[in-house]
């Protein structure tokens, strides 16, 4: 397979189902072979230009060759820390740290994670690199629905975070109109979106459940009807839930809401939901190959559907930044795994939470997601989608006590029912999840919502 195979088809225009026809539907072990092809190739020359993975590889023998994808597990995972241990040790050279792989003249732009968990760490990109992650956001929004006649919406405030410029590239990319709103107060937001007649948003998923509460009442003192046909949100898990679907749908007057995802260290967007709303394809894999592992002994674990495990990443395909065996510590679920109703054939998923959110109630480990998720199907109709988990301080991981929650209950609810409803969902969460919560009900409304993500777990006290 070479690489001029492998060109985008939609780059051009025109009515193409698929951005990359050829890598979108070739059968996954002959993408994952190609794959190890340019790992095998990278490898040693990867030595010579980091010094992190001069150290982190030291041990591996010359020449190492690859003769399929499972073969990196002779590799080591890359960790956070290494990133951030490298990072600490800069100079003027090497602003980026140890793992600084291309001359400063070479770097054309820096990028930033959110900093959620922890310090943010910067990515330095070539001029190659910003091409690679461009044309596979544009993939992943293209998989997602965006066309060129779209008028987007882009509602990520920060321009240097992973999904500022280079979500703005992507969309560009494609040849669809940006107006990047992000950064607006909501208000002007909801009215510059009817006035420029935007099809299309982006948004984190919090966001998107906001604007969806404020969409026709603001929206309608312009005078001008509403354009909104596609929606795409990501950034933190819900959209798997389908109470938070058909609250966003109905909200926004559209039936066109897709998930999508990416790692800000690796790519920003590599997950996009097609129409078969069956999962988030892989759509990085002409730069980027992805494992499935076991969180907890790091094994490789098939891809087949219903499995559960972690997302690693190596991205085969980066100058500046470089990253073999990235350790995502997003838990995924397996959706589905071969050819889908669209013709894609990659990997299929839902993120189901994050190994820095896990909680852990005497022993036994949740994500506050399931809480959530759990809450919001059983007791549809009398909750919304909005709850708010308490620690006590902000390294807190393990409970004792149950684990406070709140929830807003629906505007139908009367609030002699509130307290019926507490032992309820405390029942439903202990039968489910083997965890102990302290519910509170509070009135719909009273949870802060947020431009860009709406924060699950939060510190008592803080802010």
């Amino acid at each position: 397979m070479s690489g001029d195979s492998l060109k985008s088809s939609a780059a051009a225009g025109g009515d193409q189902a698929y951005w990359n026809e050829a890598l979108e539907t070739m059968v996954w072990p002959e993408v994952e072979r190609w794959q190890a092809q340019q790992i095998t190739a990278m490898l040693e020359p990867l030595r010579q230009r980091s010094q992190l993975y001069r150290q982190l590889h030291a041990t591996l023998p010359a020449g190492i060759k690859l003769g399929s994808l499972a073969d990196l597990a002779a590799l080591p995972f890359t960790m956070k820390d290494d990133i951030r241990g490298a990072q600490e040790r800069n100079s003027d050279a090497q602003p980026f740290g140890e793992n600084q792989a291309a001359p400063l003249t070479d770097i054309v732009q820096a990028i930033t994670s959110s900093g959620t968990t922890g310090a943010p760490l910067y990515y330095a990109l070539t001029q190659r690199d910003v091409d690679f992650f461009t044309d596979a956001i544009a993939n992943t929004w293209f998989t997602a629905g965006l066309r060129k006649h779209d008028v987007v919406a882009h509602l990520v405030g920060l321009p240097m975070v992973a999904g500022g410029l280079p979500y703005a590239d992507g969309f560009r990319r494609i040849g669809a109109t940006l107006c990047w709103l992000g950064g607006f107060p909501t208000d002007r937001i909801l009215r510059e979106m009817r006035r420029l007649r935007a099809t299309a948003l982006l948004a984190t998923t919090s966001f998107g459940l906001y604007l969806s509460e404020q969409w026709d009442a603001v929206g309608r003192e312009t005078g001008l009807p509403s354009k909104l046909s596609k929606v795409l949100l990501g950034g933190e898990p819900g959209l798997n839930q389908p109470e938070i679907r058909e609250r966003i749908t109905k909200g926004l007057q559209t039936s066109h809401l897709r998930e999508v995802m990416g790692l800000g260290d690796v790519i920003s967007a590599m997950w996009g939901e097609c129409e078969a709303h069956a999962g988030m394809h892989f759509n990085a894999q002409k730069y980027v190959a992805v494992e499935l592992i076991d969180p907890d002994s790091g094994a490789l674990l098939p891809w087949r559907e219903g499995a559960t495990g972690e997302i690693v990443y190596t991205a085969f395909a980066r100058d500046a930044t470089p990253l073999i065996r990235y350790r995502s510590r997003d838990h995924a679920l397996v959706t589905g795994f071969g050819k889908c109703a669209c013709g894609r054939t990659s990997p299929r998923i839902r993120c189901i939470g994050r190994t820095d959110d896990m909680l852990i109630y005497k022993g036994m480990n949740v994500f506050p997601t399931s809480i959530r998720d759990l809450i919001s199907k059983h007791f549809a109709g009398q909750v919304e989608p909005m709850l708010r988990i308490w620690k006590e301080r902000k390294d807190q991981v393990r409970f004792d006590d149950p684990i406070p929650v709140d929830v807003e209950a629906s505007p139908s609810l009367d609030k002699s029912a509130y307290a019926s409803l507490v032992q309820k969902i405390e029942h439903e969460v202990r039968n489910q999840l083997q965890v102990r919560i302290a519910v509170t009900v509070l009135d719909s409304g009273s949870l802060p919502r947020s431009v860009y993500k709406n924060s699950l777990v939060a510190v008592r006290g803080a802010g």
